[in-house]
């Protein structure tokens, strides 16, 4: 950050004018500055990087630093021993105003803006959250967690047909993945992120007035967070999560210290670098198709392509350090101690004596390493967290959804980060028969073509529509157990009606049961509006079979695995299914049959059912990734923690309160009142249904709408609401 104009007041500004300090010189590197300032510049900025790179290796600014734009002097600056990243000490003698902002203090205390001797320390205290050991123990819940983020953009596209990529997944994402690493409360994501956003303005060229202000705003709340935050007794943080042993064993009282201040800026850059990777790294995929259509057909090359994707984008546009003594630039560049050298790694890894046409996505390209996440000691330490992420993310998005973007990207203001903030897109219709082999799991078997309104067949047996005959408005009863095979399907008007009919009326989800109803929900009729699940027996579903399970995990590694992709996918298919779905639950409801049930917009429970996620469920991978969250999300931490831990079975007046189940009925009236209530449901209008959807999907308390929000974790906790309210009015005094 320099001054309004963006000067350093170096000595150097009174230098003698030499051919890179001409008039014309001056003028046309502040005209490029305006430019990439601008909307279009925004959009494009490596038009006028590549300008400033024919200019040559280094350009003067009108403010007496340097720009450079190549590969190899970018090197340079950023490993070269007589180079550092502007400190306290630098700022002090040239910007003495600098310590009335709380922002850049943020900065000068925390590993990013120091050097040595200090700077190793607070980096290598860092470096705990975010070593290979850690990141590989935590790898499994931050795939759940892109995945549930998925899922909820999933449903907002679904709702409204158009959905903002950047707001829903791009900007929170990045955060709660950075929640789970530092054990931060979950529900404090929106204000983690509207903190950080506001304080990454103090590593813009030239903040104006406003944007400081905000930053220091930012400060400000955050400071309060923090001694929140961190004051007996820790009410706020999860006992025994990474930030609370943090702070329990870390002995270095420099570290201690300025422990808030390192947190902040970690969170922050993490945030502003990931949100960028992942919101712009969409665009260049949507804008490619080839090359999206290559890495679905190519997912063993998925790390290349992010690296690839990484190097475009370059989420972290330029980099700022300056001189320990009198040196010269590549070129004859003369740099006096104390000034200031711009390294625009966005344009050196665009250089084209490095990158063959360095301008296009090639997801094939060789990868190489870039200075996407810099080089040297300030090299990003979240860098691995971020590829995990994009890593996981982009595969699955091109695996579920056939997205376009849907209007202009919004880009914000920040010359310091690529910014992308705003990602209109709306999902291309494609039929069902279009579904690549790379969209099921393996193991799945192929569905059948099946015309709108036909009966649908879940075995290669025959079906209740060929064993009874219905009247228009009105669905047959359901054949008696395993009279038909695992799943029957019958037609109500625009209602499907599902029954798991397992011959031994325990309903558990073997192999059979499972890709019977993969089959009915990969194939659903444009025309249906809801789909009602019910079982026959006992039981509306007891979970996985745990015998086929136990025999293939010690016989059959390959088909163990294949079921539990099976079952993952029959439960994101029935949570993403386009109609209303409908639960109609009785007996006892366990394992991943509560997945099912959980993830149905509507649930109507018989008197009696009991809901229970047993120990053993924390044992067994078979739908935990769909599941286990979503209960969560369904019923409150609280309550879903001591169902975990200890195993307790929940009532159905318990489950109406904590809101896993909508409706309470007499046992005999549950398979009529669901069926019932999915009529209603689809003789409105899309918009009818639509509404219906959302209201179904709220929580009793005022949570949020999951077509809309980004989901649980946008619920802002009453301390996190209680701060922001207490920082305002100190501001207004």
């Amino acid at each position: 950050m320099f001054d309004r104009t963006g000067r350093s007041r170096t000595a150097n500004d009174a230098a003698a004018p030499s051919d890179h300090d001409s008039r014309e010189t001056q003028r046309r590197v502040r005209e490029l500055v305006r430019r990439l300032s601008t909307p279009e510049g925004r959009a494009d900025p490596h038009v006028i990087y590549d300008e400033l790179r024919a200019m040559g290796p280094a350009v003067r600014t009108p403010w007496g630093a340097w720009l450079v734009t190549s590969d190899s002097v970018s090197h340079e600056v950023l490993r070269g021993p007589g180079w550092r990243t502007v400190d306290a000490a630098w700022r002090t003698e040239r910007q003495p105003t600098w310590v009335r902002h709380p922002g850049l203090k943020f900065l000068h205390d925390s590993a990013l803006g120091t050097n040595p001797p200090g700077h190793a320390a607070l980096r290598r205290s860092l470096g705990a959250f975010v070593s290979p050991q850690t990141i590989a123990g935590l790898t499994p819940q931050i795939v759940r967690t892109v995945h549930e983020y998925v899922d909820r953009f999933e449903a907002a596209l679904r709702a409204d047909g158009e959905a903002d990529f950047g707001a829903l997944v791009g900007d929170r994402l990045p955060m709660a993945v950075l929640c789970i690493v530092l054990g931060l409360p979950h529900e404090d994501i929106a204000l983690l992120c509207d903190m950080s956003r506001a304080l990454s303005n103090v590593h813009d060229l030239a903040p104006g007035r406003e944007r400081l202000a905000q930053a220091d705003r930012a400060g400000r709340l955050w400071n309060a967070y923090w001694e929140q935050l961190v004051t007996e007794p820790r009410s706020r943080l999860p006992e025994g999560s990474p930030l609370v042993r943090w702070l329990d064993t870390e002995t270095d009282p420099a570290v201690r210290a300025a422990a808030g201040s390192q947190l902040n800026v970690m969170i922050e850059a993490g945030l502003e670098t990931t949100t960028s990777l992942l919101s712009e790294g969409l665009v260049q995929l949507l804008r490619r198709p080839d090359q999206a259509a290559w890495l679905l057909e190519h997912p063993e090359s998925v790390d290349g392509a992010v690296e690839e994707l990484v190097r475009l984008v370059t989420p972290a546009q330029l980099l700022t350090r300056y001189a320990t003594e009198d040196t010269e630039l590549p070129g004859g560049v003369p740099v006096a101690a104390g000034q200031v050298v711009h390294v625009v790694i966005a344009a050196a890894n665009h250089d084209p004596a490095v990158y063959h046409a360095p301008h296009d996505l090639d997801l094939s390209r060789p990868p190489r390493r870039n200075l996407a996440f810099g080089v040297g000691m300030h090299y990003c330490l979240g860098a691995p967290l971020a590829r995990l992420e994009a890593t996981t993310l982009f595969p699955e998005l091109l695996r579920r959804l056939d997205l376009e973007l849907a209007g202009p990207v919004g880009y914000d203001e920040s010359l310091a980060f690529r910014g992308t903030r705003s990602v209109p897109v709306r999902r291309r219709s494609r039929p069902t028969a279009e579904r690549t082999t790379a969209e099921r799991p393996t193991g799945e078997r192929p569905t059948e073509e099946r015309t709108a309104g036909e009966p649908t067949r879940a075995t290669d047996q025959p079906t209740a529509s060929d064993a009874t005959t219905e009247t228009a408005g009105t669905a047959s009863e359901a054949s008696p157990a395993g009279a038909f095979g695992p799943v029957v399907v019958e037609r109500d008007d625009a209602v499907l009606l599902v029954t798991l009919t397992r011959p031994d009326g325990d309903n558990r989800l073997d192999r059979a049961t499972l890709t019977a109803l993969a089959d009915v929900l990969d194939s659903l009729p444009d025309d249906v509006g809801a789909v009602v699940l019910r079982a026959e027996g006992s039981h509306f579903c007891v979970g996985a079979d745990l015998d086929e399970l136990g025999r293939l995990a010690a016989d059959d590694p390959n088909g163990y695995r294949d079921l539990v992709a099976l079952t993952d996918h029959v439960l994101h298919a029935w949570r993403t299914c386009l109609p209303v779905t409908v639960a109609a639950l009785h007996g006892s409801v366990v394992g991943a049959g509560l997945g099912l049930a959980t993830a149905s917009d509507l649930r109507v429970a018989a008197t009696g059912t009991r809901l229970r996620a047993p120990e053993t469920i924390l044992g067994i991978p078979v739908g935990a990734s769909e599941m286990l969250d979503r209960v969560i999300a369904e019923i409150g931490a609280s309550r879903t923690r001591v169902m975990l831990l200890l195993g307790d079975a929940v009532g159905t007046e318990q489950a109406l309160a904590d809101g896993l189940v909508h409706h309470v009925v007499p046992a005999e009236d549950v398979w009529v009142e669901a069926r019932r209530l999915a009529r209603r449901i689809t003789r409105r209008d899309r918009q009818a249904v639509r509404i219906t959807k959302q209201t179904m999907a709220r929580l009793p308390q005022d949570g949020p709408d999951p077509a809309r929000a980004a989901g649980a974790d946008a619920w802002e906790a009453p301390q996190a609401r209680a701060l922001r309210r207490r920082v305002a009015t100190d501001d207004a005094r």
